[in-house]
């Protein structure tokens, strides 16, 4: 019987512990905004992992942009308010349309 603990206990020490890693996500986004020229960026882009820094000079150009970005999950949410005059939203699109042109 001893054979058998003996057994088991070299077994479990040689065996590599794991640990449970926890990964903060970054959730998935999309660009609800109008296209903007030259395809710097286009309305319905997808950003996995977070926003790349090459769009940094844009939010300092066109602020509103960074508005609109958001998590896939509230998209549908999103989209509804971009549609409702007077919404947060709204009024970022307006802003984004009237600087790009």
């Amino acid at each position: 019987m001893s054979d058998v603990k003996e057994a088991a206990k070299s077994k479990s020490e040689s065996e590599p512990k794991t640990s449970v890693k926890v990964e903060k996500r970054i959730p998935t986004c999309i660009y609800l905004g109008p296209n903007l020229p030259g395809g710097r960026l286009l309305q319905s882009t997808v950003f996995r992992g977070g926003i790349p820094e090459y769009l940094k000079p844009l939010f300092e150009e066109l602020p509103d942009v960074a508005d609109l970005i958001v998590p896939v999950d509230i998209m549908s949410e999103v989209q509804e308010s971009i549609g409702k005059t007077g919404t947060a939203e709204y009024v970022a699109y307006q802003t984004i349309l009237k600087g790009v042109n």
